[in-house]
């Protein structure tokens, strides 16, 4: 087990957030299909993403305020226009199946942006509100992922091999934090679906976090460092227990990700301090340079995970 470093936010001035919100065409192996649609300060952006290791759909809302005609008209998507002959517009027809992704990045002035969203785009459409023209994003996490199939044999392979050749299948990118990489004695014969069986032979350990399947044991967490939580450093309110669940809430941090440790320390609820492995975070608000706005990220941990020391940290092997 590596040594965990500690990295207190107190110290990071949280001034003047910023926004990159990238849109792209991409075709079936995800390599991009023409100019992405690249939108930032100082368009107001309102934004509500969920990230998980739960078996739940991760999923990403977003409002752009005052886009261009010409941007949200290209941004325009239905869903019954997926899987068909996409030209420019969804309305024309010319150019070879496509697929289009969303990709946020955010953070403060003089810090580096984190990517803290990566999903498919199901719907985009413009409504007017008073003065405004809003232009409204939903994207989902894994969107086409869980609906392929895989049909292969393979022979002296080990456990490593059949996540790789199954997340080949998918189309997306694999990281494999933990498990035994043991050798199968008999060829391997997998069909089906695929993110079925990527469940099977990692023990029910993956699943889909920005655009990669990451494999990570209950046990083990992502290598990286241990951010203190408390007061000081943008700790809201108090931590809430409930349904097994520790939930915190904090200003907006979005450098932390699903799967590594962090740690609690509340001047009010000391019960709860300790380190914990983040399951769920949730960001939400609004990036403005022209209206008063807030972000908050809330994280959530199970409660039996109040351990030092419990978890392994490790490396990806992919």
């Amino acid at each position: 087990m590596e040594q965990a470093v500690f990295n207190k936010f107190e110290n990071t001035k949280k001034l003047g957030r910023r926004y990159r919100l990238v849109v792209q065409d991409v075709d079936k192996d995800r390599n991009p299909i023409g100019t992405a649609v690249v939108i930032k300060d100082p368009f107001t952006l309102k934004f509500s993403i969920n990230r998980s290791i739960f078996n739940e759909v991760n999923s990403g809302d977003f409002e752009i305020y005052n886009l261009a005609p010409d941007t949200y008209k290209r941004l325009f998507y239905d869903y019954f226009t997926i899987n068909k002959q996409l030209g420019e517009y969804p309305s024309e027809v010319g150019n070879p199946w496509r697929n289009r992704i969303v990709i946020l990045e955010a953070g403060y002035q003089g810090m580096e942006m984190s990517t803290i969203f990566i999903g498919d785009m199901w719907s985009c459409y413009t409504e007017r509100r008073n003065s405004d023209v809003i232009t409204k994003i939903h994207a989902v996490v894994g969107l086409w992922a869980v609906s392929q199939n895989s049909d292969i044999t393979l022979r002296g392979v080990r456990r490593n091999d059949v996540l790789v050749a199954l997340a080949k299948d998918i189309g997306l990118k694999l990281k494999i934090y933990s498990g035994e990489n043991n050798e199968f004695n008999r060829p391997v014969v997998v069909n089906g679906n695929s993110m079925a069986n990527l469940n099977k032979y990692s023990g029910g350990n993956a699943f889909i976090d920005n655009d990669e399947i990451k494999v990570l044991d209950i046990t083990d967490t992502i290598e990286g460092d241990v951010p203190l939580i408390n007061d000081e450093s943008g700790l809201l309110g108090v931590p809430q227990r409930e349904n097994g669940l520790l939930t915190v809430d904090m200003i907006f941090e979005p450098r932390i990700t699903v799967g590594q440790i962090i740690e609690i320390k509340s001047r009010i609820m000391p019960m709860f301090d300790g380190q914990y492995k983040v399951y769920g975070l949730k960001h939400g608000g609004t990036i403005s340079q022209s209206e008063s706005s807030s972000v908050v990220t809330e994280l959530q941990m199970l409660v039996g995970s109040q351990v030092y020391g419990r978890f392994g940290i490790v490396k990806t092997e992919q």
